[in-house]
């Protein structure tokens, strides 16, 4: 039985984006069904390749893909919209 991990600053920070409404609201935009926080990690997940956020933090191939596939371009949202 594999040793369950325990998720660091970058699994709480897909955390408080999974129930940020301006998270959800960039998801919307590019295309992406999800209306709940739910909806939102479940997305996070697959973009990064995981089965448990905790994962982020400890898995340099999953972090990579978290950073290209959901940090930066969400990042980039969050400045066009004034967010930051």
């Amino acid at each position: 039985m594999q040793a369950r991990v325990k998720g660091g600053a970058l699994a709480n920070l897909a955390g408080r984006w999974a129930n940020e409404p301006a998270f959800l609201e960039w998801l919307s935009a590019i295309g992406q069904p999800a209306r709940t926080a739910d909806d939102a990690a479940a997305f996070m997940r697959r973009a990064a390749g995981v089965e448990s956020r905790a994962q982020l933090d400890h898995d340099a191939a999953a972090r990579a893909r978290f950073n290209s596939r959901v940090r930066a371009p969400y990042a980039k949202y969050r400045a066009s919209a004034g967010c930051i």
